[in-house]
């Protein structure tokens, strides 16, 4: 892995750590009236996608496990289309698919020199 790669690994990391902080003791119902912990939240997001569209393609090769085109899209409608996220799905996401990066990343992170 390179040492660029490692770089935006930890920031995404970061981010991650912030969403699993931020949600803790947050209901969906809670989470769907706090507008600005949704903006917040998707803000995180955004800077994940933005990070995983650095990342080399050789590392995106390397773990197809991940979805990364569907992280860097989501990343794309989120900056291009503020309007059109639906907050239903980005809770969604971050109850199912931000815990797994978290697990993936933190295990790549511990894993590779």
């Amino acid at each position: 892995m390179t040492e660029r790669d490692r770089s935006i690994l930890v920031r995404i990391a970061d981010e991650l750590h912030y969403i699993k902080k931020a949600i803790a003791n947050i209901s969906r119902d809670n989470f769907m009236r706090d507008d600005t912990l949704q903006r917040a939240l998707t803000m995180s997001i955004l800077t994940i996608g933005e990070c995983a569209n650095r990342l080399t393609d050789v590392l995106k090769d390397n773990y197809p496990q991940i979805e990364w085109t569907q992280i860097v899209a989501v990343r794309n409608i989120a900056t291009h289309g503020y309007w059109q996220l639906d907050m239903r799905q980005i809770w969604q996401a971050i109850l199912e698919d931000i815990p797994k990066l978290n697990e993936f990343i933190s295990e790549l992170l511990t894993d590779t020199p």
